[in-house]
């Protein structure tokens, strides 16, 4: 399209979670830009280690894009 900034990458970020007791468990898979064919899929049991891998991507994902950003920037 003329006139129309370069696409930004997408960040998606998909948990699934169970309880396994006593634990919580997540299966966390994630990447920085949909269209690239890198995914990272971990396995974590406990509410802090599920926190820290969704804390680490969504700084990751403000870091690739230059900082905080609104949602509905486009």
């Amino acid at each position: 399209m003329m006139g129309s900034s370069p696409r930004r990458p997408t960040a998606v970020l998909v948990v699934s979670a169970w309880h396994d007791a006593p634990h919580l468990v997540a299966r966390i898979t994630y990447t920085l830009d949909v269209t690239q064919s890198d995914r990272v899929t971990v396995t974590v049991a406990g509410v802090d280690e599920i926190d820290a891998v969704v804390r680490r991507w969504v700084r990751d994902a403000a870091e690739s894009r230059g900082g905080d950003v609104t949602v509905t920037e486009e």
